[in-house]
């Protein structure tokens, strides 16, 4: 007879170190898996950054025997637009669908007791972080600040009575390939009312605002969209800053108003997969080498904005598709090969025009997944 499963809240070091070395042996025999670092997750434990001024995490072990058997949080947001929706994330666990059940039953407990009606997930912490679970594209690594799991995850989540409530999609898209050329005729119409230029580094909290403010604006009406604070954006500036290559980061005007930006980021992942999770001391060093020495062949899109009031018009088609070009003209010359475009939500059926017509394939599927802890009170009888 199987041993019963205790969860635990995550209260000390020993505790942290634990929920942080979780995935090595989940993730053991997948060659793909690319263990997080720790440094990056372990943050979220300590409630370190500007995130934790209105947001509000908890975290938990699943134990079996004494060993680690899975993990999880659960979380608020006071900027959540709907205040009725707790959040859970960073769920790993082994193939049983019992510690998947307490686990998901431990955070839904603590999201009904901050007040909450529904729960959601995974976020890690929260939608401008990382999100979603991993449903379709195994086959691949991830890449910088995406998630991954193993096929069964999926299964799990559903009969621990959580349903999926909205699909994001990762696009692979070779950056040597041409665009429709139907996409070149319509830039020529505004090109002329288009200028493209890198942010001014030498005003960096200005331009970092400035993106922050594209940013709110132009995804407001977004599914789960939560606003940037100011302290946010400074905060992840400076964590990418040091990663960003010469070109990689352009602003859209028009008619001299700055109306969209792209940030490409090298695929950090990719160049850690051997660091076993751990950064510093020396990692470090051979992580610098590698962005400034190594071409890098892969790297993701992980923001970028077009104003709200250009939306659904070609002008915003044509915005977009001038950014990625003009990473393509920096980054191929460097020697990028591969960019993945993310997350874009499956029905955000102007983006994905706009990406398919420069020979973009979707190659990744992340799916949002729900419970209804009213319905669960009521069928567990409470």
């Amino acid at each position: 007879m199987p041993s019963s499963t205790s969860i635990v809240p995550v209260r000390h070091a020993r505790h942290r170190k634990q929920f942080l070395r979780a995935p090595a042996a989940i993730y053991a025999d997948d060659p793909h898996h690319i263990l997080p670092l720790e440094m990056e997750t372990g943050k979220w434990l300590r409630n370190k950054g500007a995130w934790f001024e209105h947001g509000r995490l908890q975290a938990w072990l699943a134990l079996r025997d004494g060993k680690v058997v899975g993990r999880i949080t659960a979380q608020t947001d006071r900027l959540h637009p709907d205040q009725r929706i707790g959040q859970f994330g960073f769920l790993e666990a082994i193939d049983d669908q019992s510690v998947f059940d307490a686990l998901l039953q431990t955070a839904a407990d603590w999201c009904r007791e901050q007040g909450a009606s529904i729960m959601q997930g995974p976020f890690d912490p929260g939608i401008n972080h990382q999100c979603g679970l991993l449903v379709d594209g195994f086959d691949a690594p991830p890449m910088v600040l995406m998630g991954h799991a193993l096929p069964y995850y999926q299964e799990r989540y559903i009969a621990a009575g959580l349903s999926p409530v909205q699909t994001m999609l990762a696009y692979d898209l070779d950056v040597r390939c041409k665009a429709n050329p139907a996409l070149y005729k319509l830039a020529r119409r505004y090109r002329k009312r288009l200028q493209l230029r890198q942010p001014d580094w030498s005003r960096r909290n200005d331009e970092m605002q400035l993106m922050r403010d594209i940013f709110n604006d132009a995804w407001q009406d977004n599914w789960g969209f939560v606003p940037f604070t100011e302290a946010e954006f400074a905060e992840m500036g400076a964590e990418i800053r040091p990663l960003l290559k010469p070109g990689w980061v352009h602003f859209v005007e028009y008619e001299g108003e700055a109306v969209g930006f792209i940030v490409l980021l090298p695929d950090v992942n990719h160049l850690v997969a051997d660091f076993n999770g751990k950064l510093l001391p020396f990692n470090l060093f051979r992580l610098l080498y590698r962005l400034r020495l190594q071409p890098i062949r892969r790297a993701r899109v992980p923001l970028m904005g077009v104003r709200k009031r250009f939306h659904g018009t070609p002008l915003a088609a044509v915005i977009a598709f001038l950014m990625i070009e003009q990473l393509q003209i920096y980054s191929v010359p460097q020697g990028l090969r591969q960019v993945e475009l993310s997350w874009i939500l499956e029905d955000n059926k102007g983006m994905r025009g706009i990406i398919e017509g420069m020979t973009g394939e979707v190659y990744k599927r992340y799916q949002v997944f729900a419970m209804d802890l009213a319905q669960a009170d009521s069928e567990s009888g409470r």
